[in-house]
């Protein structure tokens, strides 16, 4: 015979119900907005339900207010909470100023290039056109995910990188290697690398994407022994490109249209991690073009002319 439930179990018991009874009616609220994407839905209830988990009680603004200012979350969870908590008390009609969260901008990880090339090499097809795109022109994930057939220019080696996220389009060289990779992918529909071809799937396809990389990017890791590489996410790509273009050109309103950036602020943590890296010792690649077609294709690779000696020239660009 199990014993009793004593009266603070069953309070404690009843109020986790009511408290995941108000997450569904959250839901409900949600989704009854229409314009929040599934993903972003998702977030919110994530959130609100990491509350319920510690304990917390929805309806205790105070409460949930003393957690976000004592908490050790990172500030870019805290917001998230944030903005989930915020929602909810207007489902309950109430009407209460937040705390501000002070946000924290932590530098990303910048790899070597060696270590990129050799996840790409590692890849199959697929994943080698997709991350060298991310390589050549520092797209977000989702928008290298979103490309389509008819957004490459193949007589002018470019492509057009449509905007997501409150970004700017932008149409960008890429490499005679990069257009190969592409060109040899087969065409089943309008989009290059989505399975489905349909945009309401493509989050879920990214992140089932994202799982395979991540899977060879370990193993990858593992077998060179190098625990730098478990550090390069499909977002680094697009890091090491902006730093990279930075140090190369020292203009950091290129750097901010290669991007699509719309506010520069978001730029400019390029800049010092461009100067930490040239800090360093001397970090270049150096080759030599004997002739026109080698020269191009060494600029079409990022390397910079330096100088010409004997009739040949020297090019170079950061490792």
């Amino acid at each position: 015979m199990g014993s009793n439930p004593t009266p603070c179990t069953i309070n404690e018991h009843q109020k986790n119900s009511e408290g995941f009874k108000a997450l569904g009616e959250y839901v409900s609220y949600l989704l009854a907005k229409k314009s929040l994407r599934h993903s972003t839905i998702k977030r919110k209830v994530k959130a609100l339900r990491s509350l319920l988990k510690r304990g917390i009680n929805l309806n205790d603004a105070d409460r949930v207010i003393t957690f976000l200012n004592t908490c050790d979350l990172a500030s870019g969870t805290k917001q998230i909470i944030l903005y989930a908590y915020e929602d909810y008390l207007k489902m309950k009609g109430i009407q209460l100023k937040l705390p501000k969260i002070r946000k924290e901008y932590p530098l990303p990880f910048i790899p070597l290039e060696k270590e990129l090339d050799q996840l790409i090499s590692r890849a199959r097809m697929k994943m080698k056109a997709f991350l060298q795109l991310l390589k050549e022109t520092g797209a977000r994930p989702l928008e290298a995910w979103s490309l389509k057939w008819n957004d490459i220019d193949i007589p002018n080696h470019a492509i057009t990188i449509k905007a997501v996220k409150y970004s700017r389009s932008r149409k960008l060289r890429i490499s005679n290697e990069l257009l190969n990779m592409l060109l040899a992918l087969p065409e089943r529909h309008d989009y290059v690398f989505s399975t489905s071809g349909k945009k309401e799937n493509f989050e879920k396809e990214l992140q089932h994407f994202t799982r395979n990389y991540l899977f060879m990017r370990n193993k990858l890791a593992e077998e060179l022994k190098n625990p730098r590489i478990r550090r390069i996410s499909l977002r680094t790509f697009r890091h090491w490109k902006a730093t990279m273009e930075y140090l190369r050109t020292r203009d950091i309103v290129h750097v901010k249209e290669l991007l699509g950036h719309v506010n520069i602020q978001n730029t400019l943590k390029y800049i010092h991690l461009a100067n930490a890296i040239s800090n360093n010792e001397s970090r270049f690649i150096c080759k030599t073009a004997k002739t026109v077609e080698e020269a191009k294709e060494l600029i079409e690779q990022g390397f910079e002319h330096v100088t010409e000696i004997d009739g040949v020239k020297l090019f170079r660009k950061p490792k």
